[in-house]
């Protein structure tokens, strides 16, 4: 239309250049009609209303700079006015966020996992994006007596890792000049900041958050909640571990609904017996009580027991899978282990990306090289954020940093991990001691020695009880020896001097066993991790675990795992009584763990009590009985796997086959390539994987008839001939550079050729 009206070509260059100027001017988030006789700065700290605005130095240590014209410059640049509209309004809502904004597709969880920052400004985040350093332009900016400006500077010094003064933070912060997004986002920089000086700053200010958010009338609820939310992420950065855990813990019942979301999402990364509480609370609601309150995706993330996890992992809805898959992580368990394994080879690639996460909650596990191998970028993606930045995934680091994706790589880049040498290891790990040394000494020795005990808790005199406690306590290392080989009776010996004092005193594992068997249950978990941890480096002393098991009748389903992970490796005839009461446990994750054992270690008389769980209403735990039948009985159990190929569950059956293919028979293999003409594509798959990891000579025919099967199968069936046939016999027309087409029809090709040799010919390697 201006076109066809303007003729005169001088005309339109002029109209041109003002309708230039004015877009330039209002910036790319101004959404109003600018008025040309403001300038930038004015307008970005113009408040909604039409009165005079009074604005106070954002610091006392500000000097007024407004003429300066750096500090003029660095206003240009920092300046935003965005006005946003709440999408959940029945009526649009105009909120003044002086460009501030909360990005939504970052939930709490990650935000806190990648240690990244979730309030955006598009001015801001355009400066720190150049190749020059911003660092002038944002000093400048904090001088600035625009508190908008000087707020926006700091955040930007902050995120750029240049020092500021916390209490500057505090003061714009408290500042009623200040918008509540600003605030918002001068929060989440003052968690950034050492914890030292930010704790008390960030601690007084939590206290005093209802004066701060409620300074002024805000129509926006969702915006309010969003700050409050904020407030409770930055205590959750400056506050240490046990302090924390019980502050969300006491104020959960108590706080709405969307802020439970957020502390479940804060507890994630804290497993606590102080959580306790809050399973509690959910202990006594439904469901369907949760998912109406909205809290269901949360609740598996942080809270619910491993068996609604399990079940959760068939949800239709990918959240709810999603959610659970990150559970399992939280749990930690070595069932748990398993079960994120299955799913980062055999699951959608957003689940595969959720287990990336739960496998960083996990710690001192050996899934990183594999998982930054994964073919999906957007998997791989998810390990360059969340690796662990230590020197032993040097090798994950090289490798990701030369991917071909250019998001994996700046990721990685991102992270600077040539810094891992330099880092500090991380003051909330527990220190765990290693068990001590423990001497033989002769049936002369040790009968002195007990003695002494006896007359330390039960002699008659004073005097004979104080003396014989000084002679156990001068000789530490005797009294271990001593206990250590009479175990098994002493386990039932009722001497409290012994158990409550001597014993403590002697070996950090006694003071553990002693909290365990208290009957707390805010001491009973975390000091039970201690032993299990305990457990890892070397065998816990024998007596510790006797009295364990003449205990397990106070472990409750959240103690019961960790117990069994403790006797995970212990072959001792102690460890074989807490397991002979795991194989009957009403927990199908005891039971796993049980079945598991009696799968490694021999047991005598187990083989009834894992028959038990061949019918089992949870699938894994038949498949674990499966497992630990055919280690107890072998051949003898070939009926009850032949029984188990009809059985509802997929894993189930092709657990029996690999049971039946251990003791060569064919109906294991045989039922295997029955399931290859599956109308479901997962059972397909999850058939020809099984086959693949036999490595056996009669799968190539069923991996060659593979190959026409859907891209998934073919890969599986090509990485599974790769792997039997011997690399020199390999079709000539392989190569790296091939399509999988090509590759197809090369192994079929090859296939056709080989009608005439047996198979050890063709799979043996020449010369």
């Amino acid at each position: 239309m201006m076109v066809s009206y303007v003729r005169n070509r001088p005309i339109l260059a002029a109209l041109l250049a003002v309708s230039l100027s004015v877009v330039l001017f209002a910036g790319p988030g101004c959404r109003s009609v600018v008025d040309s006789s403001r300038d930038l700065t004015e307008l970005a700290s113009a408040a909604p209303t039409t009165e005079p605005e009074t604005v106070a130095p954002a610091s006392a240590e500000m000097p007024t700079a407004k003429q300066d014209p750096a500090v003029i410059a660095a206003e240009t640049v920092l300046a935003a006015s965005v006005v946003q509209t709440s999408e959940t309004a029945l009526r649009p809502q105009h909120i003044e966020s002086r460009g501030w904004y909360l990005d939504h597709g970052l939930p709490v969880y990650q935000v806190v996992a990648q240690k990244s920052t979730r309030w955006r400004h598009s001015a801001l985040e355009a400066l720190l994006d150049q190749p020059e350093s911003p660092q002038a332009t944002l000093e400048n900016g904090a001088r600035s007596t625009n508190p908008e400006i000087a707020a926006t500077a700091m955040i930007g010094l902050v995120r750029s890792g240049y020092p500021v003064e916390p209490k500057q933070l505090a003061n714009l912060i408290e500042a009623p000049e200040v918008a509540l997004t600003t605030k918002a986002a001068l929060l989440e920089a003052l968690a950034m900041t050492p914890p030292g000086k930010a704790r008390p700053i960030v601690k007084r200010l939590f206290h005093e958050r209802e004066a701060v958010i409620r300074a002024e009338d805000h129509s926006d609820e969702e915006l309010v909640a969003a700050v409050e939310d904020q407030f409770w992420m930055a205590l959750a950065t400056v506050l240490p571990k046990n302090e924390l855990v019980a502050t969300l813990s006491s104020n959960f019942t108590q706080a709405t609904p969307p802020l439970q979301k957020t502390l479940l999402d804060l507890l994630l990364f804290h497993r606590s017996a102080e959580s306790d509480e809050i399973t509690q609370h959910f202990a006594e609601l439904s469901p369907q009580a949760i998912q109406r309150v909205g809290l269901w995706e949360a609740y598996l993330r942080s809270v619910a027991p491993f068996e609604t996890l399990v079940a959760q992992m068939r949800s239709a809805e990918f959240e709810t899978r999603e959610s659970a898959t990150i559970g399992l992580g939280r749990d930690g368990s070595t069932a748990a282990q398993t079960m994120l394994q299955k799913i980062t080879e055999n699951d959608a690639t957003l689940v595969q990306v959720a287990s990336v996460f739960a496998w960083s909650l996990i710690p001192a596990h050996d899934q990183w090289e594999r998982l930054a191998e994964a073919p999906s970028w957007r998997v791989r993606l998810a390990v360059a954020q969340l690796v662990p930045l230590q020197s032993r995934y040097q090798d994950v680091f090289a490798r990701l940093k030369e991917d071909n994706s250019r998001q994996v790589r700046e990721a990685m880049i991102r992270r600077s991990p040539e810094l891992v040498s330099q880092q500090k290891r991380p003051v909330d790990m527990p220190e765990v001691a290693k068990p001590r040394e423990i001497p033989r000494l002769t049936a002369e020795e040790v009968m002195t020695l007990l003695d002494l005990i006896e007359s330390a808790e039960h002699a008659s005199g004073e005097a004979e009880r104080t003396e014989a406690r000084r002679q156990l306590l001068i000789q530490p290392e005797a009294v271990l020896a001593a206990v250590d080989q009479t175990a098994k009776p002493l386990a039932a010996y009722d001497n409290p001097y012994l158990f409550d004092v001597l014993l403590p005193q002697c070996d950090p594992a006694y003071r553990h066993l002693q909290e365990v068997i208290s009957g707390d249950p805010k001491l009973t978990l975390p000091a039970l991790r201690m032993l299990e941890q305990q457990s890892r480096q070397g065998v816990l002393p024998e007596l510790v675990v006797w009295r364990l098991a003449s205990h397990v009748e106070h472990f409750t389903p959240m103690t019961w795992p960790v117990l069994m992970e403790l006797v995970r490796s212990d072959e001792r005839e102690a460890a074989h009584q807490i397991v002979r009461r795991a194989l009957a446990h009403d927990n199908p994750q005891v039971r796993i763990a049980a079945y598991r054992y009696v799968a490694d270690y021999s047991l005598d008389n187990a083989a009834s009590q894992v028959r038990d769980g061949l019918s089992h209403e949870v699938p894994n735990v038949r498949v674990a009985a499966i497992e630990a039948l055919a280690s107890v009985e072998g051949a003898a159990g070939i009926g009850h796997f032949v029984k188990s190929l009809t059985d509802s569950d997929i894993d189930v059956q092709l657990a029996a086959c690999r049971a039946l293919d251990a003791q060569n028979d064919k109906r294991g293999i045989d039922h295997l390539s029955r399931m290859t003409y599956a109308s479901s594509k997962s059972v397909r798959l999850k058939a020809a994987q099984t086959i693949a990891a036999r490595k056996q000579p009669d799968s190539v025919s069923i991996l060659i008839r593979l190959l026409s099967d859907e891209t998934a199968i073919r890969s599986v069936a090509l990485d599974g001939l790769s792997s039997i046939v011997a690399k020199d016999q390999w079709p000539e027309a392989i190569s790296e550079t091939n399509s999988a087409d090509a590759k197809c029809a090369a192994w079929k090709n090859w296939f056709d050729r080989q009608a005439g040799r047996s198979e050890r010919e063709f799979l043996s390697p020449t010369g």
